[in-house]
């Protein structure tokens, strides 16, 4: 099924590649932004120098014994002689500015130098400065990038939600189709097995019988786990004590027949009376996945061991086969992978197996050899 978790991941992705792509222009918008707002911020300081000049030529034809200087919340300025000394100064005394032409910039202000005509206070030059308020660029930005991301994430939605519609109900198709599938096939198996069963009782030891009583046996596996694997999110029977011991040993006795057909004997080594509080129908699918594959990729004339061992906290449960071997152990538990296509099955029964001692904090460990033979150990935490 396709998740609304996996729509939304692939959705950032996608804004997050978009805006990657879109930061050029963004730069490019930045910096042109911020050259405006430097030559608006030149121009204010020039028209702020020339009404101070004017007030000052006012001051000059006004009969007048005291000059009012222009103060602003925005700007701060003064007038200096030609010894660079203040007549009058609103700057802060500690500011050192020094101009290469008429404008000084550093990181926080922008100062203009302006140079006067003869006047009244014998000034040189006013400067006047502002401070860097680019605020309403940062502002701007924000909002273009916002927008940027609601866009393409309202257009990856949309677009992801159409393209994947089709998919979505393919699957609830498949699901219901294997659903409906499993339904017919479990009354025919379970009457062949029937059938199988009475018939064993008249032939005794029929090489042909037990070939087909042990292929309905692995039908009934593979059955089971597409059961288990429909039905894992819709309420499975909770935990309860299990006779661990006796349990297996029912287990194997069950896979006996598809063994002696392959001439495999089941050799065991189980401890008594050991008590597990434990989930039947997730032991079942441990158990049986682990033996059917023992018995499906062991050697003729071989033999597969399974250990039950109890220790002071924990159960130890092995099986021991003489088989082919893994080639890489790191992948046998994923979904769909198969060691050998030769031999068929879907490659969910392991990963089933995986999930649920993922769920129950069970300890697996693998170890295989090329042509001689897996181990796989299970070790259960006693609680």
């Amino acid at each position: 099924m396709i998740h609304k978790t996996n729509d939304i991941k692939i959705i950032i992705i996608q804004v997050v590649l978009t805006l990657s792509i879109a930061f050029i222009p963004i730069y490019f918008y930045l910096d042109a932004s911020f050259e405006n707002q430097n030559i608006k911020d030149k121009m204010m300081l020039k028209n702020y120098s020339s009404s101070i000049i004017s007030k000052i030529r006012l001051f000059e034809g006004e009969n007048s014994d005291f000059f009012y200087y222009p103060r602003s919340n925005i700007f701060t300025s003064g007038i200096f002689d030609e010894q660079n000394k203040p007549i009058f100064s609103l700057l802060h005394s500690n500011e050192k500015l020094t101009f290469k032409n008429e404008f000084y910039i550093d990181l926080e202000k922008i100062c203009h130098k302006q140079y006067l005509q003869n006047n009244i206070f014998g000034a040189t030059y006013i400067i006047t400065c502002k401070n860097i308020d680019n605020s309403q660029v940062i502002y701007n930005t924000i909002i273009l990038i916002l927008t940027i991301i609601c866009l393409v994430f309202l257009s990856s939605f949309f677009t992801i939600k159409q393209s994947t519609e089709p998919y979505k109900k393919l699957n609830i198709y498949l699901d219901d189709f294997l659903k409906d599938a499993m339904h017919e096939l479990k009354t025919p198996i379970g009457v062949a097995r029937v059938n199988i069963d009475m018939l064993q009782m008249k032939l005794k030891e029929d090489k042909h019988l037990l070939r087909i009583k042990s292929a309905l046996k692995n039908m009934s596996v593979v059955y089971e786990d597409l059961e288990y694997y429909m039905q894992r999110f819709s309420g499975i029977e909770e935990k309860k004590d299990i006779d661990f011991s006796l349990f297996l040993e029912k287990r194997v006795d069950f896979f006996n027949d598809l063994a002696t057909a392959k001439n495999i004997q089941l050799k065991r080594d189980i401890q008594s009376d050991i008590i597990l509080n434990f989930n039947e129908i997730e032991l079942y699918r441990i158990i049986d996945n682990n033996l059917s594959n023992a018995i499906k990729y062991s050697k003729e004339k071989s033999t597969i061991t399974i250990t039950l061992k109890k220790s002071e906290d924990k159960i130890h449960l092995i099986f021991q086969d003489q088989g082919i071997g893994i080639k890489d152990t790191s992948k046998i538990f994923d979904r769909y992978y198969r060691g050998d296509k030769i031999t068929g099955g879907f490659g969910i029964g392991l990963n089933i197996v995986k999930n649920i001692c993922v769920k129950n904090k069970i300890e697996i460990k693998v170890d295989s050899q090329i042509n001689k033979g897996s181990t796989f150990s299970y070790f259960i935490k006693l609680s």
